[in-house]
């Protein structure tokens, strides 16, 4: 679960900032793969309100670290769905794109208790989607297995085709950030950092190196083996 140490977490935000700019810089062709899209480029940063409200709207705590990010370095940008700079296509503006997974009733299903975790084989996840599959299934019965199979899980931006990141909003692992695939077809993949900040510096890391500047795309924070 998430810890927060609020003078580490806002010498990281100082970091960060520096970071990005230093990202940018040695990207400057956007050869890393999305850049092209986000330019590396942040709106002005998430009112405390805004939080507050969506928050008391569907129920639910934000994990910290993710917080400081939208309320201290910058909320969407250029890029797909208005996302801002981050890992593939961008980090989305805080409360959109909520149906991403969730294909009804977020209000209802979002605050729900996540039931996804580490290492999951994909036999365990094919017993947890199979009966989305049904044949007979009714859509009422498909939008309550849909919830409950992605409850707690906020998407926080797009990798292309029908996957993207995640972040878990609750339970052991709560401010994770995951590798979803919408279609179901393989099982979720978390990130091995423990919280959205070091996610997102472990990303700019990676670019300030080298390592994710590339012709090809390149799978940034999914699992090593």
């Amino acid at each position: 679960m998430e810890t927060i140490d609020y003078t580490m977490c806002h010498e990281q935000i100082a970091r960060l900032k520096k970071k990005l700019q230093r990202a940018k810089e040695r990207d400057h062709l956007y050869k890393v793969f999305g850049a092209g899209s986000h330019r590396y480029e942040l709106n002005a940063p998430a009112s405390c309100s805004i939080i507050d409200a969506i928050e008391q709207h569907y129920e639910i705590q934000l994990p910290e670290c993710y917080k400081s990010f939208v309320l201290n370095i910058g909320n969407g940008g250029r890029s797909y769905l208005y996302s801002g700079a981050g890992p593939f296509f961008g980090i989305y503006p805080v409360g959109e794109n909520l149906d991403d997974l969730i294909h009804g009733k977020v209000e209802q299903h979002l605050k729900k208790s996540c039931s996804i975790y580490p290492n999951m084989s994909t036999i365990q996840w094919d017993k947890m989607t199979d009966l989305l599959y049904d044949d007979d299934i009714t859509d009422e019965d498909y939008e309550e297995l849909n919830g409950n199979l992605y409850g707690g899980l906020l998407p926080i931006g797009s990798q292309g085709c029908s996957y993207i990141h995640a972040l878990v909003l609750n339970g052991p692992y709560k401010g994770r950030v995951v590798n979803m695939d919408r279609g179901e077809q393989i099982p979720p993949r978390f990130s091995e950092y423990t919280n959205f900040l070091d996610w997102y510096e472990g990303w700019l890391d990676e670019i300030i190196s080298g390592k994710l500047i590339t012709i090809t795309p390149s799978w940034f924070g999914y699992p090593k083996n």
